[in-house]
């Protein structure tokens, strides 16, 4: 069960970023209560827990400090805007303590430019990440090492996900309290909450590479959708029906505006997410194939070794050796 939500907002947060999480959490806390008979604790907090100002200058009165913090179910990082080489120094004392948490398993969520955060503590090191594209120059120039996809509307990664916008960010929320409270709930906030929202998917969020760059509003939602929920079970049928069309109609959609068929995207999400996995965890060949949603490892191993030229295995020690190398 979700009982603790820690919500963090800097000098410069976006007000709308910390509504908007603020206002579905409350929801998600009142209905877990009357579902599972626990509210959730949603704690806001800033470095040294005095008020802040949003970018537009709304004031921010935190509950406590970062330093008051100790255990928690679930991190938000809200997204900034203006200046971000002096906020970033000026936040300090936040890196430590993302690394603390991380380093227990804690899921924690940069909203758009809050992903400036995780790169400056370090996490995204050779990691997937991805942030709000006017935003993406300035990110790759300041971290070389975070394997940035402008491609991507959100990217999840030990734990770590970023969001390219807010509304791609409501969509790991929705997935994350579906699985941290009770399936339920995340359904509820995503009918009160996401289905309208997504509307918001239009020209300025798609300005990426081939697979994003398209006015295909429809489609750009099932995409950003796919990117948190590829590992589950998911028929053509299902995703047509998730955007009210045929699937004969979505299958052809879905190729003009992407390049690919629907189930090339997923194989594509999958195996990019398995690297990730050779990469940042000790789970064997198997264990990475069922975690990306392939019941046949062999499967996996197959279609991996088609992408990258060599098997899994062979894989994993080529990069290890490169990386001890450095």
């Amino acid at each position: 069960m979700l009982k603790h939500v820690t919500l963090y907002a800097s000098e410069n947060t976006m007000g709308l970023s910390m509504g908007l999480t603020h206002d579905v959490l409350k929801f998600a806390s009142d209905l877990q209560h009357k579902l599972l008979g626990n509210a959730i604790t949603v704690k806001l907090v800033t470095i040294d827990g005095n008020p802040t100002t949003t970018f537009s200058g709304l004031a921010i009165t935190p509950d406590c400090a970062l330093a008051d913090i100790d255990e928690t179910d679930l991190v938000i990082l809200h997204s900034v805007w203006g200046d971000m080489e002096p906020l970033l120094v000026q936040q300090a004392a936040l890196y430590p303590k993302l690394r603390q948490w991380h380093g227990k398993g804690i899921p924690i969520m940069a909203a758009a430019t809050g992903a400036f955060f995780l790169a400056q503590a370090g996490l995204l090191n050779e990691r997937m990440g991805t942030t709000h594209w006017h935003k993406q120059s300035h990110f790759a120039r300041a971290f070389p090492k975070v394997n940035l996809r402008s491609d991507r509307f959100i990217t999840a990664t030990g734990e770590l996900y970023c969001s390219a916008g807010l509304n791609a960010a409501l969509e790991i929320i929705v997935f994350l309290i579906s699985r941290l409270s009770c399936k339920a709930v995340g359904e509820a906030i995503e009918q009160a909450f996401l289905v309208d929202f997504r509307r918001g998917v239009t020209s300025e969020a798609t300005s990426l590479n081939h697979q994003t760059y398209h006015q295909d509003d429809d489609i750009l939602n099932i995409q950003q959708w796919l990117e948190i929920h590829f590992a589950e079970k998911v028929t053509i049928g299902e995703m047509a029906a998730r955007i009210n069309m045929t699937e004969r109609t979505f299958k052809r959609r879905f190729k003009e505006a992407t390049g690919e068929t629907p189930l090339g995207y997923i194989q594509q999400l999958r195996i990019e997410q398995g690297k990730e996995f050779l990469k940042h965890s000790d789970k064997s060949a198997e264990e990475i194939a069922w975690a990306v949603g392939y019941q046949d490892p062999g499967h996996f191993n197959r279609l991996f070794k088609r992408t990258f030229g060599m098997n899994v295995s062979c894989w994993r020690d080529t990069y290890q050796q490169t990386t001890n190398r450095r």
